[in-house]
């Protein structure tokens, strides 16, 4: 450690940071309000769209609902993210209250269980024991990628998706292996309990299912897919300055794919300790202390224009003339066969 920076590990491997801990130490200063406000804007949002859709009673007003609810949801499970690195509160126990009954619960998962197994992705980053190396895995060809994408929209991948979540499943728990307290597991019973009791008084299994569960089972797989590709995808083998993905979004794709500035990762990666509303700020530090970082060097949104996250993965080929009288062969990306 330096006066002119300190040093670090990116998964295990080195890196330098540009700047002291003394500025480590204010952009990983808490501000409670800031957290409330993150938390109970998703949950407005989701109320909002309910009534008007109830309201409307038209099947496009309905469906549009749960796709916005849907990014809602994705935001929380964002927000139980930083829940996993204590980011909503220094103190362990109301931080993992918070987490759990605001937004991991509500989602069916856990708090401990997520972080055991978000904390061997920090250790192991794009390594052999990277729990998340599978989602990170580019389809050959970016018709392939979107085809994928229809099938998650559809429902036709719903069930991987929710064997690739049971590692840190509520359920789980209540299993002897799991990291989770007593105190969860009563929690968690405590929690079941109320939301039946509240579904079954007020008679509303017909909207619960409509407006909770089938944003998760539909629209989840979509926008978990993209962002799992976004943050590591084609940088698996990348040094610690790369090892992941910084993109620079405007409000639509905010909106869609990229709540809670979850679309800075390598910052994240870089300074875990660093909550996500001081991500922007990270990212100006870094990327003026390395010009080669992720920081410094921004994909540009996820699937419009030539610096597009999609671009980036699938590189349009110029077709070179060929030889007189030379054979015809086909061109193939880097990710085709």
């Amino acid at each position: 450690m330096t006066a002119t920076g300190m040093s670090t590990t990116l998964g295990g491997q080195p890196m330098r940071l540009p700047f002291g801990p003394q500025t480590l130490q204010a952009l990983a200063t808490l501000r409670p309000w800031n957290c409330a406000a993150q938390i109970l804007t998703q949950w407005l949002v989701c109320a909002i769209v309910i009534v008007l859709a109830q309201w409307l009673k038209q099947w496009p007003v309905t469906i549009a609902a749960m796709l916005v609810i849907a990014t809602r949801q994705h935001a929380m499970l964002v927000l139980m993210h930083d829940a996993a690195h204590c980011l909503l509160a220094r103190n362990r126990r109301i931080n993992d209250l918070v987490g759990n009954l605001m937004l991991a619960f509500p989602l069916t998962l856990s708090v401990a269980r997520y972080r055991a197994h978000h904390f061997r992705h920090h250790r192991y980053l794009n390594g052999e024991g990277d729990p998340d190396v599978a989602d990170s895995v580019i389809p050959a060809t970016r018709g392939r990628f979107l085809v994928l994408l229809l099938r998650d929209a559809s429902g036709l991948t719903t069930l991987a998706t929710l064997r690739s979540a049971n590692s840190f499943g509520m359920l789980g728990l209540f299993s002897r292996t799991s990291p989770g307290s007593r105190f969860d597991r009563i929690l968690a019973v405590a929690f079941v309990v109320a939301v039946a009791g509240l579904v079954a008084g007020f008679g509303v299994w017909r909207e619960f299912v409509l407006y909770w569960l089938l944003p998760i089972l539909l629209f989840m797989p979509a926008i978990l897919r993209v962002r799992g590709i976004a943050e590591h995808g084609g940088r698996l083998g990348n040094p610690a300055n790369t090892a992941a993905r910084s993109l620079r979004v405007g409000w639509i794709e905010r909106f869609l794919w990229a709540p809670c500035h979850i679309n800075r990762h390598w910052e994240h990666h870089s300074c875990p300790a660093v909550p996500s509303y001081n991500l922007p700020a990270l990212s100006r530090l870094l990327a003026a202390g390395d010009a080669q970082c992720a920081a410094a060097n921004p994909t540009m949104g996820y699937f419009i224009g030539s610096r597009s996250l999609i671009h980036e993965l699938y590189p349009a080929v110029q077709a070179k003339p060929a030889p007189a009288g030379a054979t015809e062969k086909g061109m193939h990306g880097p990710h085709g066969k």
